[in-house]
């Protein structure tokens, strides 16, 4: 897995890309604690380039989401290919984090 941060109209995005496991969440982890650290928010996660995600990737997403919080902070997801938000639904977690068809609708939200 590769992790692309970006600049989009002054809100970080997170693209990682090919499969989120118990191998490679560490690395997704890290910089999602990074800009958290800062309070960064909203922080956008594109997934429109991943392959897979297993339970070690949904609960990097959960671990962000707690951490975020106490400073009131948005974890945003957008351009969740079809296979993964299979995941999302069918563990109920599309109905806690914000999920948007595009980097563009969450900016928008």
């Amino acid at each position: 897995m590769k992790v692309e941060l970006t600049d989009h109209q002054g809100i970080i995005v997170v693209s990682p890309s090919g499969e989120i496991d118990m191998y490679s969440s560490p690395e997704l982890r890290k910089q999602l604690l990074s800009l958290i650290k800062k309070k960064s928010t909203p922080i956008i996660v594109a997934l429109r380039n991943v392959t897979y995600i297993d339970s070690s990737g949904i609960a990097t997403f959960v671990e962000a989401l707690k951490k975020m919080m106490p400073y009131k902070g948005k974890l945003k997801i957008t351009d969740i290919p079809e296979s993964i938000m299979r995941i999302f639904n069918f563990s109920k977690l599309d109905k806690v984090f914000e999920m948007y068809d595009s980097i563009d609708d969450a900016i928008k939200s």
